[in-house]
């Protein structure tokens, strides 16, 4: 791998500065060391940090290998000294099908070198090589045991470390260095045993392909369909679907293209396709979500559907023209993975049991609103799914439907035939529903009509892009609705987010240090009721200390006195006052109880509720 893009995906994740990286760098050159190997010389991070990290980077298992390191004969034969010195491999052990090989930098040993591997060593040619990252002092000691002959000098700077255009590997190489033991796959835990090399297989037959008129010269229909191309594409989907990632961002660069992941609410860079297939992977994807690939200067939208594993997996594809080609995001739409138990996306008992008096209310509105990716048609979803009852009419009105929803009518909004939130809504009504769903209130029109709805005996649930329960109320107003039909109409209005759960497989129980009990605002005797823990990292949680995610949810349920206050026009402070002397906690109080709980860390409390409230 570059050192410089190494160095800049360190950069990224936090683990050393800007200035870090120049000095790292320098020394690098200087030296005639590696980069990893200048960063630990200049303790600006220590070696087991920096195998964790790209255990993560690379989704490989992390090992140590012992100081009595003995050599394995039969894996020792199998690679000759100058290959396991030339590119630092230290194999570990080797049975019928897999040759186990410790790394200090899978970077360096990508598809290219694994090629050179396996044409000068005496691996069967059915063999799996299993990669598993090692300290780099570690491998050193290791090398010397195995080969002692100068087994620990030279580092082969003319090969992968010494600086080239090593970013990236090839699919179906990537998938079988990924790929776990085959096992059964279940409904329950169908994420967790996905076997890549058949999602490859299961996808290139799966995915449907619309056709491609008029294609252009530089985006033309052959670069698109070439094999490589359409199977690295394929990958990248089928691997996002493993890891659970709800949300695929292809960046193009100068350079070539970078591939991250939104895993858990957090973008997470991935190994990205050459440089080389830079135009072919922008224009499969177009392709693949019947869009114009010959239009490169307009934002475009479209859907792509595949099937991994009898799973029907839907993407709402974004594309945007920027400085180095079109920036693509895909939304990541699995139906078999939709939570819909209300019971299990968070609620304290408390929030529950006020939510579940709305949602029971034969009219009014309920509001749901938070930031994008915060759980909001979730648990709108769920809570259709709750009070569902084939005696009364459901009706949705969504932009997009995102899952189907049966016994429900679902309406798509269609733009181009003019077909928004306000005239659905209109003609909605006149079907006789008994409860509704808008997708969104995004203009004074749809919010006049959807309160109307909810003062003529209508159950009516929608959301609205506002930070907290409160300041919903005057959002409304802005809008232009009176504020006696907003303090009468609003039942209830809950504001959300998404934390990370820290990863059951490898959390450590702790202490709360005198700094997180101070920023958390937690006193010390509260603190010795609750349950801590924090986050270490491993495979199974891709070496994040993060596996899943759970809501919190304030609360703030209309009441004659507050109805009062927004009628007398008060302000968004004024109506949290009155709201929280009747009950109503806060996002910020509701994260600290998760951390309390056992279930989050203080650096997710932060990183959600922003120190406020």
């Amino acid at each position: 791998m570059d050192p410089r893009r190494l160095g800049q995906i360190l950069v990224a994740e936090g683990l050393i500065g800007d200035d870090e990286l120049d000095q790292a760098l320098k020394d690098s050159r200087a030296g005639g060391t590696t980069l990893l190997e200048s960063v630990v010389k200049l303790k600006l991070l220590d070696e087991e940090t920096i195998a964790n990290f790209l255990g993560h980077q690379f989704g490989l298992e992390v090992t140590t290998i012992p100081a009595d390191f003995k050599p394995n004969p039969q894996a020792r034969a199998l690679i000759p000294p100058e290959l396991a010195r030339r590119y630092r491999l230290v194999p570990l052990a080797v049975d019928r099908t897999t040759l186990t090989i410790a790394v200090e930098n899978p970077g360096d040993v990508e598809a290219a070198e694994q090629r050179d591997i396996r044409q000068k060593s005496r691996i069967p040619p059915e063999a799996v090589l299993k990669l598993v990252v090692a300290p780099l002092s570690q491998v050193t000691a290791a090398l010397a045991a195995m080969y002692p002959a100068g087994a620990a000098g030279s580092r082969g700077h003319n090969g992968p470390g010494s600086g080239g255009e090593i970013t990236t590997m090839d699919a179906e190489q990537y998938a079988l260095r990924h790929a776990p033991a085959r096992q059964e796959v279940t409904h329950e835990d169908v994420t967790e045993t996905l076997d890549p090399e058949a999602l490859l297989a299961q996808a290139s037959e799966s995915v449907e392909v619309t056709s491609a008129e008029g294609a252009g010269e530089e985006y033309s229909i052959d670069v698109a369909n070439e094999e490589p191309v359409m199977r690295m594409c394929n990958y990248l989907i089928a691997e996002a679907c493993r890891r659970r990632a709800s949300d695929i961002h292809i960046n193009p660069t100068a350079r070539g293209i970078t591939v991250r992941y939104r895993i858990d609410g957090v973008l997470q860079i991935m190994p990205s396709p050459p440089p080389s297939m830079k135009k072919g992977v922008i224009a499969r994807f177009k392709v693949m979500a019947n869009m114009n690939i010959t239009e490169r200067r307009k934002p475009q939208d479209g859907r792509i559907k595949i099937k991994v594993y009898d799973r029907t997996i839907d993407l709402r594809v974004s594309v945007i023209p920027q400085m180095d080609g079109e920036n693509i995001v895909m939304r990541i739409l699995d139906q078999s993975s939709l939570q819909l138990d209300l019971k299990k996306l968070g609620f304290e008992p408390q929030e529950m049991e006020v939510y579940d008096t709305a949602i029971r209310s034969p009219y009014g509105m309920i509001l749901h609103t938070g930031p994008t990716g915060s759980g909001k048609t979730t648990t709108l979803y769920s809570a259709l799914s709750y009070i569902y009852d084939p005696k009364r009419s459901f009706c949705t009105l969504e932009d997009p439907v995102e899952y189907e929803m049966p016994g429900v009518v679902q309406i798509q909004m269609d733009h181009e035939v003019g077909l928004d939130f306000a005239i659905a809504l209109r003609s909605a009504l006149r079907q006789d529903p008994n409860v509704m769903m808008v997708g969104e209130i995004r203009d004074g029109e749809t919010a006049g009509i959807a309160v109307s709805a909810a003062l003529t005996g209508h159950l009516l649930f929608s959301t609205l892009h506002t930070n907290d329960a409160p300041s919903t109320i005057g959002r409304l107003v802005d809008m232009g609705v009176e504020p006696a039909y907003v303090g009468t109409a609003v039942r209830l209005i809950v504001a959300q987010r998404l934390m990370r759960r820290t990863c059951a497989e490898c959390k450590q129980a702790t202490t709360p240090t005198e700094e997180e009990l101070k920023v958390t605002g937690v006193s010390e005797a509260e603190a010795a009721g609750g349950t801590f823990f924090k986050s270490i990292g491993c495979p199974k949680c891709s070496m994040t200390g993060y596996k899943g995610r759970i809501g919190i949810y304030e609360m703030m349920r209309n009441t004659p006195e507050l109805s009062e206050a927004i009628f007398a026009g008060a302000d968004s402070l004024g109506i949290r006052a009155i709201a929280e002397s009747q009950g109503m906690r806060s996002l910020r109080g509701l994260a600290i109880q998760k951390w309390k709980d056992g279930i989050t860390t203080t650096e997710e409390v932060q990183r959600v509720t922003m120190g406020g409230d």
